[in-house]
């Protein structure tokens, strides 16, 4: 099993995460898409969702993911097949895990014609809400045959405190 880097936040500031822009761009390419599935169809109106759906499923390919709780932690569970923890980034903060994962396409010099190819850049992100407050300094990740495993502990929740009462 090799560990994958964890960027760890502890206190998100005004300024938005670096990966926040590289999303951007993500969704800007999935509005470009789904724009050109509306113009090849002839700009016919009524497969507006079906236009996005594929769209973001070409440009971001999301792969499938499970979340599941423990009484101190969360576990997630990410499919990344073809990916090398070099090419995994684990963003951690209080109430998110952002991951994002890229790999470049490699050409190959063939002698046939290829008639089509799914084959391309693989730059996928995936941001998972989380119920409650996380420890980032206690989350942690790892790739093991395709799958990558994320183990994020609970924060301490602060416990009720008294509070002596005196008169004015």
């Amino acid at each position: 099993m090799a560990n994958v880097a964890v960027q760890k936040i502890a206190n998100k500031t005004a300024e938005p995460l670096p990966v926040f822009k590289d999303i951007e761009k993500q969704f800007e390419d999935v509005r470009r898409k789904a724009f050109e599935l509306f113009e090849k169809r002839g700009r016919e109106f009524g497969h507006e969702l079906e236009d996005w759906l594929k769209a973001e499923h070409e440009v971001l390919g999301w792969p499938a993911a499970e979340l599941t709780e423990a009484d101190s932690k969360y576990e997630l569970a990410l499919t990344l097949p073809g990916y090398e923890p070099k090419d995994i980034e684990v963003t951690a903060t209080p109430s998110e895990i952002i991951v994002h994962a890229k790999v470049e396409e490699h050409k190959k010099e063939e002698k046939e014609e290829c008639l089509w190819t799914e084959f391309r850049s693989n730059d996928v992100y995936r941001r998972f809400d989380l119920p409650e407050a996380i420890d980032v300094e206690k989350t942690k990740a790892n790739l093991d045959k395709g799958m990558l495993h994320i183990t994020a502990a609970k924060a301490v929740k602060a416990g009720a405190k008294a509070v002596a009462v005196q008169a004015a």
